[in-house]
């Protein structure tokens, strides 16, 4: 794995991206695709989840941001509408 990349783990795969946007969306989306299979898995899937930052921290361990912190991240940054959806013309304007 690239040591410059943003990973998301759900706990059962990793994938890398390029950006915080980029892996909070996939971290979205795979929210509200499992808690349409299953709504009751919702708060099982949310402990799982994680994104880890590229940059470490000043004890040299990479950050992460779980499901919550996250989507706090990505209120304060314009990535989610006031409706708690994705923000896509905000994506399209800066990614």
């Amino acid at each position: 794995m690239n040591s410059n990349k943003w990973i998301f783990k759900d706990g059962a795969s990793v994938t890398e991206c390029d950006s915080f946007p980029f892996a909070y969306r996939i971290m979205y989306n795979t929210f509200h695709k499992g808690l349409e299979k299953n709504a009751r898995i919702g708060a099982d899937m949310v402990k799982q989840m994680l994104i880890v930052s590229p940059v470490k921290d000043n004890y040299g361990k990479k950050r992460t941001y779980s499901y919550a912190a996250a989507t706090e991240m990505a209120k304060t940054s314009g990535l989610l509408t006031p409706e708690g959806q994705i923000n896509s013309k905000e994506f399209k304007n800066r990614y």
